[in-house]
């Protein structure tokens, strides 16, 4: 008591300036603005004297290293205190205060530089609006704090770009594209590695047109907090009227489905209420904003997000409906009464929503006693009624309230997809009454198709056949109106025979004059019956006239034939499903030779190929790859035998492909369409690149292809074990070679990192998702990946070579391909019901890299070798989980593996190397500690027949087929490179690196350990750099004050380019700490650049960025005034 009457007493006297500091750190928010007032009366009184004790004073401030809620305040009460300048006057004496804190922010000391620039983000960021500094003042500031932006801790980076948030010019186009300060922002946050800085950059950089696709980019930042951010900044700066739809629907499917929880809230609660408020919180008008036809999932997540948490309520909404005839309880029966698109799907998410809710809180009141149960018993029944409230009497009402939109033309097309969707999922089809109304007026829509000369109508309907959405409406509805195949394939099959009759493919000039639309109807409903169907058996028991027969040998054969290629992509489409069925009349054979031949067809389009890769790849999981071969094999015999007796024999490209194995044909195919797609890419020959395809397909049409095969080949290799597993209880063929699977995820995941095919996008999309699922399906899976880990890695280096390009760490493609593998080679894999496991240890796969990196740095072949490929050898076998449950027989052993690691370790050219086999070394001491293995040294017959086999250890098996794509050169005597012996002898006893010459900046920012962060959750991944901590004795004389010209924003490029936007499915520390610092970002760096910052790599860091010692000397320099 007595001690706060004192504090009190104080504060109402007089206080100084040092007093004034301590009342504001002890003190609350809410006091600042009273010390404010009477420390600017100091100021206002005796400038001179009150500005030197607030630098003394700031000093003091700056030595201290721990962020403390002491510290927080203080800052809080000069940002305070900045914002009372109300006056020229004070404007004056913030002036005089910024001139001396702008020279202290190029102090040596760390701790210095980073209050320092707090201090200055205080001040100036929390002037009044009107306030205006001096030109002096403001350009020696901005010149600091861009010095600062280059600076070597991430935390003085960010606090630093803060400072500058007020100083970015809008210029005459109101949009930043001219603002030199603005480019810097986006050239820092391209190549910045922190993700603390990357935050502060977005948190700061104005948003415009220009700079918008910059934030769009980062939602897709691979971490948590910075993708948070760039949410958060669209929301608070970027109306909803300003946004185009495609980017609005685009940040909501990524926001809403992110992976992280916070990064979820904050888009629904920030950026959807942002916008809702904007439309005057109507969900249907925003719904309406967001393009329902063109976006109709985001609009459905939207909604149901406004109705998880209560923005909207469904109970109400549905009561309202039948009290105020709203939405289906509307009076249809009047002219003109239709519900617009984003009507329909507002109601069926309404509905869908209570009928889902109803059924999870009755699940929960059935495993629940007492009140808990009668409240969520109670709960469910609301929502019961509500639901029955929203929706039409009888199946019949809602039958007739589709087939009224479904007359209403292309307009309500959409509408009507909705409202069969709806009806699918919340309407009971018990009734055989409703169901044959429904019955009627699924023929009528079904076989109803524009008629005349409206071109609008054509199209829409047309585009509907085509469209997901229309036929995922139509199939769910079919499966409810149909309870059995038998009823399904009766009703459709009349329905395509009266297209049939109607539409001329009987008639005596043949189907070669029925309308192209008569064409894609039949063939559309066609592809409607046969995706539903398990079996031939229910469309061959029909009680019409018109078969399945008739639909192969009328309708979807001579499909295949029509001039039309959207026809005949339709008609392969048929006759793949039609293949897939089980009891057909006809040979499969027959039909998959057919299939295989639109594949070799050069004049056909990629459309068509696409369509018949799929057919080929559904047969191929369906009967097993090899089955399928073994079918067609006879088949193309008696073709080709054909072919020689005809006038037209096949081609000779064609006979010789003919006679491929199906994988074989797809790789091909995928090999040929990779360079006609680079060629097309590259704006090269066009004659050359539509030699095979017609040459005015574009890159898009192009890229179709390129996915189908994609997709083919992935789910084959997927689904080999199964198939492995088959082929083993029945005794037949039918399963891939292990070296085909090995093939194709080699040809694989070199495409993924051929930067030609960025154009496709549907590629680019395909390879990482399945390469990820791949990794965590089974341990099995992982030993295919590692199997195809130096095929894939010295593929990339023969391709690196051709191509005659400079290697660097940023270019090396083996390096990339080689950090890609090790990532997915750490990524936990699935066990039984689904529980996570530990990764999977691949020892041998870490001896066969450690005897390629002996090989690749021994004298002969070191000077071919790319040092960014090496280097990647180094940190992939430091990487990888070795002996998690000890040795195994007939595998690799400790000793063997520390015997390479010391070989490699005497060889290697580089310290980052040597580092990296170090921490490997560690590793293993500590596996043979842990289950008590072996680490005797080899004896010297034993590293001499370990260093013979290195010579062939490659030379058979499934290496023979991927050779060493670099040339051995002659050495001559007494060359540079040192005996391997002298350099095993400076070898470390224990692992331990040797001493490193201390360095600048470049050094310090790759090396050091403080500004890292970790996880002691993951394997640890070595830093691979020349890097050299702060400390010591070269760091301790040098001052990273104000860096060269040449180490500005373009000497971060290199980094940038190892800094890739993850989407997806990489993890991301969920801590924020000081950031993380890279390695080298010069040309010699090692370029595994999709490890540096994976999930599964933990870097070393220290709780303290500043020790007692470190304190103790900025203190003394405080007192010999040598701070500045």
């Amino acid at each position: 008591m007595a001690r706060d009457r004192r504090r009190a007493s104080a504060a109402g006297s007089a206080l100084t300036v040092p007093q004034l500091l301590n009342e504001a750190q002890r003190g609350a928010a809410s006091a600042h603005v009273r010390y404010a007032k009477m420390l600017w009366e100091l100021a206002l009184s005796d400038a001179n004297g009150a500005r030197d004790q607030l630098l003394a004073a700031i000093k003091w401030f700056a030595t201290v290293a721990e962020p403390t809620v002491y510290q927080s305040r203080l800052l809080n009460f000069m940002g305070t205190f900045a914002a009372e300048a109300t006056s020229d006057d004070r404007v004056t004496f913030v002036e005089c205060l910024l001139v001396p804190l702008v020279d202290l922010t190029y102090a040596r000391d760390v701790t210095a530089r980073w209050r320092f620039c707090q201090l200055l983000h205080a001040l100036v960021g929390n002037l009044p609006p009107e306030a205006e500094l001096s030109d002096d003042v403001l350009d020696s500031f901005q010149e600091a704090m861009e010095d600062r932006l280059e600076d070597a801790k991430p935390t003085i980076r960010a606090v630093a770009v803060r400072a500058l948030a007020r100083l970015p010019n809008p210029g005459t186009d109101e949009d930043f594209s001219c603002c030199p300060l603005t480019q810097a922002m986006l050239d820092m946050l391209a190549a910045e590695k922190s993700k603390a800085v990357r935050k502060a950059v977005l948190a700061t950089l104005p948003c415009s047109t220009f700079t918008r696709k910059v934030f769009m980019e980062r939602t897709r930042d691979e971490a948590d907090d910075v993708r948070k951010m760039a949410y958060m900044a669209l929301a608070e700066r970027v109306p909803l009227a300003a946004m185009p739809v495609d980017d609005a629907a685009a940040l909501l499917r990524g926001g809403l489905n992110d992976r992280a929880a916070p990064v979820r809230e904050a888009v629904a609660g920030r950026l959807v209420a942002a916008w809702l408020e904007e439309v005057e919180g109507e969900p249907l008008r925003l719904v309406h904003a967001l393009g329902v036809q063109a976006h109709p999932e985001e609009c459905e997540l939207v909604l149901r997000t406004l109705l998880d948490r209560g923005v909207a309520s469904a109970v109400h909404l549905g009561r309202m409906a039948e009290s105020e005839g709203l939405g289906l309880r509307a009076d249809f029966g009047q002219e003109g009464v239709l519900m617009g698109p984003a009507s329909a799907l507002f109601w069926r998410v309404v509905c869908e929503w209570l009928s889902s809710d109803a059924n999870s809180k009755g699940v929960s009141a059935a495993n629940k006693v007492g009140a808990a149960a009668n409240i969520d018993a109670a709960a469910a029944g609301e929502r019961l009624e509500a639901l029955e409230s929203a929706l039409p009497a009888t199946v019949a009402d809602m039958a007739s309230v589709i087939a009224k939109h479904a007359a209403a033309g292309a307009r309500y097309r959409f509408s009507t997809g909705q409202l069969m969707q709806l009806a699918a999922a919340c309407m009971d089809f018990a009734d055989a009454s409703g169901r044959s109304a429904a019955s009627s007026m699924l023929r009528g829509l079904l076989a109803d198709a524009p008629a005349g000369d409206d071109a609008e109508e054509a199209a829409a309907w047309e585009e509907a056949w085509h469209s997901d959405t229309w036929l995922a409406a139509l199939t769910l509805f079919l499966r409810k109106v149909y309870g059995s195949a038998a009823e399904l394939s009766d009703a459709l099959l009349g329905v395509i025979g009266s297209i049939h009759r109607s539409g001329g493919f009987a008639a005596e000039a043949g189907p070669a004059q029925v309308p192209e639309q008569a064409w894609l109807h039949a063939l559309g409903v066609a592809g409607l019956l046969l995706g539903q169907l398990r079996s031939a058996w229910p469309a061959l028991n029909v009680s019409g006239t018109f078969g399945l027969r008739d639909l192969l040998d009328s309708i979807i054969q001579p499909g295949q034939l029509h001039r039309s290629a959207k026809v005949r992509r339709e008609a392969v489409r048929c006759l793949g499903l039609y293949c897939g069925l089980d009891g057909i009349p006809t040979s499969p054979a027959g039909h998959l030779l057919v299939l295989r031949q639109v594949l070799l067809t050069h004049s056909e389009t990629s459309a068509v190929k696409a369509v018949a890769v799929q057919a080929l790849a559904d047969a191929a999981l369906a009967r097993g790859i090899k089955d399928v071969d073994g079918l067609v094999e006879p088949e193309m015999a008696a073709r080709y035998r054909l072919g020689l007796n005809n006038e037209r024999p096949l081609s000779r490209d064609v006979e010789l492909q003919q006679h491929k194995p199906l994988l074989g044909l797809l790789l091909e195919m995928l090999r040929e369409w990779t360079e006609r797609f680079e060629a097309a890419a590259a704006g090269g020959d066009r004659k050359q690149a539509s030699r095979r395809s017609r040459s005015s397909e574009g890159l898009e049409q192009q890229a179709v292809l390129g996915a189908a095969l994609v997709q083919a080949l992935a789910r084959l290799v997927r689904c080999h074990l199964y198939w492995v597993q088959r082929q083993e209880r029945e005794g037949q063929l039918l399963a891939l070679e292990d070296l085909e699977v090995i093939e194709v995820l080699v040809d694989l995941v070199v495409l993924y990192f051929n930067p030609a095919i960025e154009a496709a996008t549907l590629v680019c999309q395909a390879l990482p998702v399945f390469f990820q699922h791949y990794a965590e399906l089974t341990p099995e899976h992982q030993q295919y990946l590692a199997t195809a880990f130096l095929a894939a890695a010295r593929t990339a280096a023969a391709e690196d070579k051709a191509s005659g390009r400079r290697v660097t760490a940023a270019t090396c493609t083996s390096a990339k391909v080689m950090g890609f593998l090790a990532q997915l080679l750490m990524t936990p894999y699935r066990g039984e019901h689904n529980s996570k496991q530990e990764a999977v240890g691949h020892e041998m796969l870490v001896d066969l890299v450690l005897r390629e990196a002996v090989v690749c740095s021994s004298p002969p072949y070191l000077p071919e070798v790319p040092k960014p490929h090496l280097a990647a050898l180094c940190r992939v076998a430091a990487a990888l989980e070795v002996f998690p449950v000890g040795e195994v027989e007939d595998g690799a052993t400790v000793r063997t593996l520390k015997q390479l690691a010391r070989q490699a370790w005497a060889q290697v050219p580089d310290r980052a190397m040597r580092k990296d086999l170090d921490t490997l070394l560690e590793r293993l001491s500590s596996r043979a500690a842990q289950f008590g293995l072996a680490v005797d040294p080899f004896t010297p017959e034993e590293v001499d027949g370990l260093l013979e086999t290195l010579l062939d250890y490659d030379s058979s098996g499934l290496l023979a087929d991927y050779p060493l794509p670099f040339d051995a050169v002659e050495v001559p005597q007494g060359g540079a490179a040192p005996p391997a012996a002298a350099r095993a002898a400076r070898a470390p006893a224990k692992g331990k690196t040797p001493a490193k010459a201390r360095g600048g900046r470049r050094q310090q920012a790759g090396s050091s350990s403080d500004d890292d962060e970790g996880s002691d959750s993951a394997p640890q991944m070595p830093e691979s750099s020349d890097d050299e901590g702060e400390e010591g004795d070269g760091g301790a004389h040098r001052t990273p004050a104000r860096a060269p010209a040449s180490r500005l924003q373009p000497g971060r490029a290199a980094r940038s380019t190892r800094k890739p936007i993850v989407d997806a499915d990489s993890s991301s520390s969920s801590s924020e700490g000081e950031g993380e610092e890279g390695d080298s970002d010069g040309e010699e760096g090692d370029g595994l650049a999709l490890l540096e910052n994976s999930p599964a790599v933990v870097r070393n860091s220290k709780a303290r960025r500043c020790s007692a010692d470190s304190v103790s000397a900025l203190r003394q320099a405080l007192q010999e005034n040598r701070i500045s």
